[in-house]
């Protein structure tokens, strides 16, 4: 018997856009807003503004260039580039040529760079510079259909000859001399753009095989992206917000938001200097608006709580008063009760002598609207931050369906739940938990892909392959990856994703990974949080002298211990990790055990560091793992 879940798609929905696509809505906002600001981007230490109407010479310089070069309609452009001014221009430019915008991740290797590159086709290469250069040139003979590699940054010594290679100022260059002789053709290309066209590819996470490029529509982003938006965070369709562009552009989050959003929501990017000055940016603007990866928010978390432990005895006892009075004013309203005067009074002193210094340093005063996505944020994570005030809530969505699935509304909601669906799409729960979905938010399939495709999308549902349970009050509880649910030998039904998810909640601890399969209790690997670690050793006057020695530390070990039982304390019985072992090194993005969004590679991890998982399924016998 399967649950409807929910059926809620309106169809008396007159949308604003009337399926316009992204480049006729960027030619509709030029417009409307001419010389009005844009975004802004920091460079040499300054932020600089930019118009919508410098936004338009820009895109239309590059658009014109590329179409002289021989960019036809459908043709895909990949980008390898950290969030600058030029990847916005790219976008756009190639979205308004009638192109497909493919973003590859920084941090992707060069392997993983020529695969991307080889599966989509991809007829030009954008590189920010040399060095995402280099990850593609020895094997440039690879990809015949490659006509030319667009280099943003060649201020840098350029060592390359090759008539593939031509600048990103080159290319506008042409567009402008084309402009001359074809002045109307750039608004020709726009109005040429048709809804159910691909607007751009985004390859998947890659934990369970090799990445596959999914199809995303001009539909899917007007019709699901900005409404299930919209419909979560009301007062963007009337009021300003601010917010910092800081991850990577190849995520479809973080490209709708900082790119598309403008187009139809009052909202204004800020691009800084990089990821890791996100502190330094958060600080600069004060965003109204916030999003980030669950490593971000509890990395930040982290620091804040090694911080005030590192600082005067006075700064700890106002912290650790304050906490008190937040913990039992948070308490009270996630329970739905009534809250006292006096405690309102208290939270009010609470956040006055301690919390809001906090968040002015975080960055985050002035946050209105906060978001986690991308992975399951831990429950204690988004606890923390609400009780210092920031309005933290956890959304669920994937790559196959654009826009937000289910999300946590506005308003300090009770952590530990994805919140209830949006009304964009079609939701229904099966009769195993797996979640499926139907609606102008599934994407167009996998790119020269047919047969994956036909395993996911049936009948019009797109299968998601990720299993849910209904709260009493109706929300969505994410129990983890269908195949990752484990029966053990007791019959005890096990998700290891909400294992990890409490015992991640320490400071101290980065990533876990759980082994269940079908023993008796749960065993975890962990990788330490090395820098909280690093300082609350020197606050303990540990002697150390790198990770390795620091992770084998005996007080380090039983640091970490404790961490592990305080996050069993909200598991149940079977649920409790019995056994530990600590990974020996630093888990790294660029030997590909992390995605970009953050997500552990768990077969390769455990293949990886196979002899601690067998250690620690030793059995008093000696029997072992099999």
């Amino acid at each position: 018997m399967i649950d409807l879940f929910h059926k809620t798609i309106n169809k008396n929905r007159e949308l604003d856009t009337n399926n316009k696509t992204v480049p006729i809505l960027f030619k509709e906002r030029v417009e409307e807003k001419g010389k009005e600001l844009a975004f802004r981007h920091k460079d040499m230490g300054i932020y600089r503004e930019v118009s919508w109407q410098e936004y338009w010479n820009q895109v239309e310089e590059l658009c014109m260039g590329l179409l002289g070069l021989g960019l036809n309609r459908g043709d895909r452009v990949a980008i390898a580039c950290s969030p600058r001014k030029e990847w916005f221009y790219a976008d756009l430019a190639i979205l308004c040529a009638g192109g497909v915008s493919c973003g590859i991740y920084c941090a992707y290797s060069p392997e993983e760079t020529c695969y991307s590159l080889e599966r989509i086709g991809a007829k030009f290469f954008i590189a920010e510079n040399q060095e995402y250069l280099d990850k593609v040139l020895p094997s440039l003979n690879q990809f015949p259909y490659l006509l030319k590699i667009i280099v943003i940054d060649v201020k840098a010594p350029f060592i390359y000859q090759n008539h593939k290679l031509i600048s990103f100022s080159d290319v506008q260059k042409l567009g402008r001399r084309r402009k001359t002789e074809e002045p109307n053709k750039f608004i020709q290309s726009i109005q040429q753009t048709h809804i159910e066209q691909p607007a751009f590819f985004v390859f998947t996470s890659g934990t369970t095989g090799l990445p596959k490029a999914t199809i995303i529509t001009h539909r899917n982003v007007v019709q699901s992206f900005f409404y299930s938006f919209g419909e979560i965070f009301q007062k963007f369709w009337t009021h300003e917000q601010r917010s910092v562009c800081c991850l990577d552009l190849a995520n479809p989050l973080e490209k709708c938001i900082s790119i598309y959003f403008p187009l139809i929501f009052d909202l204004k990017p800020h691009i800084g200097k990089g990821i890791e000055y996100l502190q330094e940016t958060l600080f600069e603007v004060q965003p109204t608006f916030f999003h980030a990866i669950p490593r971000i928010w509890k990395k930040m978390a982290g620091q804040i709580v090694v911080g005030i432990e590192n600082s005067s005895w006075f700064k700890k006892w106002c912290f650790h008063r304050s906490m008190k009075i937040g913990w039992y004013y948070m308490n009270i309203k996630w329970r739905s009760e009534k809250i006292p005067l006096i405690y309102k009074l208290l939270r009010l002193l609470a956040k006055q002598i301690c919390f809001r210094h906090v968040l002015h340093q975080a960055g985050l005063l002035n946050t209105k609207y906060v978001l986690s996505f991308g992975a399951p944020l831990p429950p204690q994570i988004q606890r923390l931050w609400q009780v210092w005030g920031v309005d933290l809530i956890n959304l669920f969505g994937t790559t196959e369906v654009v826009g937000i699935i289910s999300s946590q509304r506005p308003g300090f909601p009770e952590p530990g739940n994805l919140g209830g669906p949006t009304t964009i799409n079609e939701i229904r729960l099966g009769e195993d938990g797996e979640l499926i979905v139907s609606g102008p938010g599934v994407f167009g399939g996998y790119w020269n892909d047919e047969e994956k495709t036909n395993e996911v999308i049936k009948d019009g549902w797109f299968y998601t392959g990720e299993v849910f349970e209904r709260t009493n009050e109706g929300n969505l509880k994410y129990l983890g990856h269908k195949k990752d649910i484990v029966i053990n030998s007791r019959g005890d039904k096990i998700s290891p994703i909400v294992i990890e998810n409490a015992i991640k909640s320490s400071p101290f601890i980065r990533e876990v990974v759980v082994l269940v399969d079908d023993q008796k209790f749960p065993c975890a690997l962990i990788e330490i949080e090395f820098n909280s670690v690093a300082e609350w050793a020197q606050m303990n006057k540990l002697l150390y002298t790198g990770f390795t020695s620091l992770m084998t530390h005996p007080d380090v070990k039983k640091l970490i211990e404790e961490e592990v039982i305080k996050g069993n304390q909200s598991l149940s019985e079977p649920e409790k990790v019995k056994k530990f072992k600590i990974i020996p090194r630093e888990l790294r993005l660029e030997k590909g055990e992390i995605t970009p969004l953050g997500m552990i590679k768990k077969d390769l991890i455990f293949n990886e560091f196979v002899d601690l998982a067998k250690e620690m399924f030793l059995s008093k016998e000696g029997e072992t793992l099999q």
